[in-house]
C-alpha cells in the first residue's frame, strides 16, 4: 500500500501527539510504503526553509525519524519550490492542478495572493492553499493508494468525492488506516 503523507502528518509527528503516533505506526508497518511530498518544505518558511535551504527540511525529517522515506516532487513555483526538487509544468499537469484547486478552494488562489510578498498573512494563506493543492497533485501523479491527512478540508462531502473522481483513489485520516 503506497501512502502519501501530507505535511500535517509530519507536523503531528514532530509535535508528538496522538495523530503523530498513528502516523508513525503507519510508516513503520511492513504493509505500507510512505512518501514525503517535497512541497511540505515550502510550508516551513518561518523555520528559515527557503528555496535555497532545502537542507533545513532534511534536518527536520531527520529529527522526526523520516529521513529515509522516498520523496515526491511538486510542480515548480518560482520563489517557493526547490529547483532540484520539483517538476516542470505541462498543460496536462496545469489542468489537473487547476481542477484540484477548484475543488479544494472555490476562491481562486490569485484572489488571495498578496503583492506584498509570501511572508505576509495573505502570502502565507496562499502558500498553504497551494501546498494543499500540490500535495494531492503529487499523490495523484505518483499513483499512490492513500492520501493520509489530518486536514478536514480534504474530507468535506463537497470535496472528497470530487478528489476521488479525478484520481485520488483514497483519502484518509491516520485513525482510519489499519495496518
Amino acid at each position: 500500500m503506497k501512502i502519501t503523507l501530507d505535511h500535517n502528518c509530519l507536523i503531528n509527528v514532530a509535535n508528538k501527539n496522538e495523530i503523530g503516533a498513528q502516523v508513525e505506526r503507519i510508516v513503520e508497518s511492513r504493509n505500507t510504503q510512505c512518501f514525503i511530498v517535497n512541497i511540505g518544505a515550502s510550508e516551513m518558511r518561518e523555520k528559515g526553509i527557503r528555496p535555497d535551504r532545502y537542507d533545513l527540511f532534511e534536518d527536520f525529517l531527520v529529527s522526526i525519524g523520516f529521513s529515509d522515506l522516498p520523496r515526491i516532487d511538486p510542480i515548480l513555483v518560482w520563489d517557493l519550490t526547490f529547483w532540484d526538487k520539483c517538476v516542470w509544468a505541462s498543460e496536462e499537469i496545469e489542468n489537473l492542478q487547476s481542477k484540484i484547486g477548484e475543488i479544494l478552494f472555490p476562491v481562486a488562489l490569485e484572489e488571495i495572493k498578496s503583492d506584498e510578498g509570501l511572508d505576509t498573512s495573505l502570502g502565507k494563506k496562499w502558500i498553504n492553499r497551494l501546498c494543499d493543492i500540490q500535495s494531492i497533485w503529487c499523490h495523484i501523479n505518483n499513483n499512490n493508494d492513500i492520501f493520509l491527512t489530518s486536514d478536514k478540508n480534504f474530507m468535506k462531502q463537497t470535496k472528497l468525492p470530487a478528489l476521488i473522481n479525478i484520481g485520488a483513489k483514497s483519502i484518509k485520516m491516520p485513525s482510519e488506516v489499519n495496518v
